[in-house]
């Protein structure tokens, strides 16, 4: 006996309801995009973020390295992580910042705003022109609003802002898809020579014209030792909630319709001096960012992106020294081994149903029609002796 062609088709749409239901209640739960920002992943670092279920990772591309001499290209590191990256189905997010020494004069070594801004224009377009369509975003510098990142010169919001507009011109003359972010600034309230509160170097930028420049907003958000639902206005603003003040400007300036990336955020477990107030406790860490990703995933439905500072370990090149400030924002110890934050955090992530979604189907998809290359052309591989 032969079943009814309406049959069959109503037996089919029951079968599909399940997967229906469940792809609404996907786009009805926001979650952020979650990255980690690594220093210079490499294959275990990469293995690590996806393991603990992130879907990101923030690298810098550092110019520095990428051209060491005016138009002499060296691409074998980016080229590594992006193809590293799809490995292990992890999106990348590149920081553009550390100018060669040569685009300055003298010659310096910190992080310096080149002198003539076309050359980092140019480098932002060559990096947007080979990686066209496979970098999520393009993060324009770093903390502008510190000397230190700054050529140790009085942070200047107007000349960042010239910065940034030229490098987004740049992109998207080669990338017109291609988001350009602006540079995460400081959470500080200093107002001198060495620091600019990032609440005024952010009005300063709108008033210059930066609007037109970026496609999302990316900031800095740390908890400076209080818990991530300290409210907004405590402690001097220096807590997660200090965020609500740089959205609030955007609403201001009728900017309030781009997202905003978080593109770093953490607690530290060490600290020396004046940042000793500061320090959490490991299991601390992994608690107060446990509750920061709930935060965000909850409340900022405007915060696209929330990207964890940082995955590093030390023993590994370049190496972090004991100390090192960084050491103790990250996810591992200094013998690689996961701190409890880790561990809280992929407890999180692995139960976004976004995430058990996108895994699955990919899986299912990936089916690369491509050839596989045996024999190829010859590669130029650059054995120099610069870093």
């Amino acid at each position: 006996m032969k079943t009814p062609n309406r049959v069959r088709l109503i037996i089919a749409l029951l079968a599909l309801l399940p997967l229906i239901w469940f792809a609404c209640q996907v786009a009805l739960n926001h979650s952020p995009i979650a990255a980690v920002h690594t220093l210079k992943a490499d294959d275990e670092m990469l293995r690590l973020a996806a393991d603990a279920g992130f879907d990101a990772v923030v690298q810098i591309f550092s110019w520095r390295e990428i051209e060491p001499r005016r138009d002499d290209w060296y691409w074998e590191y980016p080229d590594f992580l992006l193809r590293a990256a799809a490995h292990y189905d992890l999106g990348v997010i590149a920081r553009l910042d550390q100018q060669p020494y040569w685009a300055t004069k003298p010659e310096r070594e910190g992080n310096t705003p080149p002198d003539n801004l076309d050359d980092y224009a140019n480098f932002a377009r060559a990096v947007a022109q080979r990686y066209r369509g496979r970098v999520k975003g393009y993060i324009i510098w770093n903390e502008p609003n510190l000397a230190r990142e700054w050529g140790n010169r009085p942070p200047d919001a107007v000349a960042y802002t010239e910065m940034l507009c030229r490098a987004s011109r740049a992109i998207k003359a080669v990338d017109a898809h291609a988001l350009v972010v602006s540079a995460g600034l400081a959470p500080t309230n200093d107002q001198n020579a060495n620091a600019q509160d990032d609440r005024v170097f952010l009005e300063t930028m709108y008033r210059a014209g930066a609007r037109e420049c970026f496609d999302v907003l990316g900031v800095h958000a740390y908890g400076f030792g209080y818990p991530p639902d300290d409210p907004r206005g405590a402690h001097q603003s220096l807590n997660l909630a200090r965020v609500l003040d740089l959205r609030e400007i955007m609403q201001v300036y009728d900017d309030a319709r781009k997202p905003v990336w978080i593109t770093e955020l953490g607690w530290t477990t060490r600290a020396a001096d004046e940042h000793a107030w500061q320090v959490v406790s490991p299991q601390q860490q992994a608690d107060y960012l446990a509750r920061a990703w709930q935060r965000i995933t909850r409340e900022w439905d405007w915060a696209r992106v929330a990207t964890i500072w940082n995955l590093s370990r030390g023993g590994v090149t370049p190496p972090l020294p004991p100390m090192d400030e960084m050491m103790g924002y990250s996810l591992l110890n200094e013998d690689g081994k996961p701190k409890p934050a880790y561990n809280a955090l992929r407890a999180e992530l692995s139960a976004r149903w976004n995430q058990r979604l996108t895994r699955w189907t990919n899986r299912l998809a990936h089916v690369d029609p491509s050839p596989i290359p045996i024999l190829a052309a010859d590669e130029i591989v650059h054995l120099g002796d610069n870093d």
